[in-house]
């Protein structure tokens, strides 16, 4: 089983289209856990629909109960009820074409729940720090995901506290979208420097000062997260350039390319009619029927889940 976060400290980078689309594209051939960790909802809202999405609140089927079994051991550690299966047929029956992509929603609260997770200790502060870091990799355990699942994508939110450092230490890799321009760019030198000295070193520092047995860690934790790619996204198509981009952005992908290289995915993601329409009628662009998405923005994405899916497999 592969598990791979999609993230990035900045917003508005399509960090949702790539999780849900990359999702959907591993389902086609193989069994897919899709999980939202952004308290804004946003792929919950996508992949259920706004009412199936209500439902699963008012059932406190999401994941904000991983986090909350800390934080009250009232509560305990959901298993896999807080899944749904074949979410896409469940938003709606005509979706039937991807009865092997699962799903675990988000609520809004989730923020809230962030805010006590990081307040909340049971005695030794380090076994504390790390057992509220490694919650999602102990779900993962729980569930017996390794048995039920070939991947499991995380979409985080655009930052790297808490809820997205759980994510990073349940997954073998990471997938880092990143509109091209120069704030975002310079933030994937940041990004990348705080997973690898930052996050990955705080986890191993927490699990050796708290003397965690081996026995007592989640087999489905990981110590080394790697990057799998840098996917440039949502690039704006017009303008002068050669490249058929606009000027600046087309400055900012040489840019990203002559400092990262081969880290940078070939395929990018344009700003094309047909991925927002497709987001918002809750299915990959290439199942949408619309007149005005041509087969290149469709091949566009697929592109991109191939490439990310041969890099994820390494």
């Amino acid at each position: 089983m592969k598990k791979v976060s999609i993230i990035n400290f900045k917003g508005g980078v399509g960090k949702t289209t790539l999780s849900f689309h990359l999702a959907a594209y591993l389902a086609q051939k193989q069994r897919v856990l899709l999980i939202d960790v952004d308290h804004q909802s946003s792929l919950s809202i996508v992949v259920l629909g706004a009412k199936l999405w209500e439902k699963s609140l008012k059932k406190q089927s999401t994941v904000n109960r991983v986090f909350e079994s800390f934080c009250n051991r009232k509560i305990p550690m959901p298993g896999a009820e807080i899944v749904i299966k074949n979410a896409l047929h469940h938003q709606d029956p005509r979706y039937d074409f991807y009865p092997n992509l699962d799903f675990v929603s988000a609520q809004f609260e989730l923020d809230d729940t962030k805010i006590d997770l990081a307040s909340t200790n049971y005695g030794n502060a380090n076994l504390s720090d790390w057992e509220k870091r490694t919650l999602l990799a102990s779900w993962l355990d729980q569930i017996d995901a390794q048995k039920h699942y070939d991947y499991v994508v995380f979409d985080c939110p655009p930052a790297t506290k808490i809820v997205s450092q759980n994510a990073l230490a349940a997954s073998d890799s990471y997938v880092i979208p990143v509109i091209p321009d120069d704030l975002s760019s310079r933030g994937v030198t940041h990004f990348r420097n705080l997973v690898e000295t930052k996050i990955d070193k705080k986890l191993d520092y927490l699990r050796t000062s708290a003397r965690v047995p081996q026995g007592d860690v989640p087999t489905n934790f990981v110590p080394d997260t790697r990057l799998a790619g840098i996917v440039i996204f949502l690039v704006k198509h017009a303008g002068r350039a050669i490249s058929g981009y606009t000027n600046i952005p087309t400055e900012q992908i040489a840019a990203l390319r002559r400092t990262w290289g081969n880290d940078v995915i070939q395929a990018i993601g344009k700003n094309k009619i047909g991925v927002p329409e497709a987001v918002n009628a809750g299915v990959p662009v290439w199942n949408l029927r619309a007149n005005n998405v041509t087969p290149a923005v469709k091949n566009m994405m697929t592109s991109i889940c191939e490439e990310l899916k041969t890099r994820i497999d390494k």
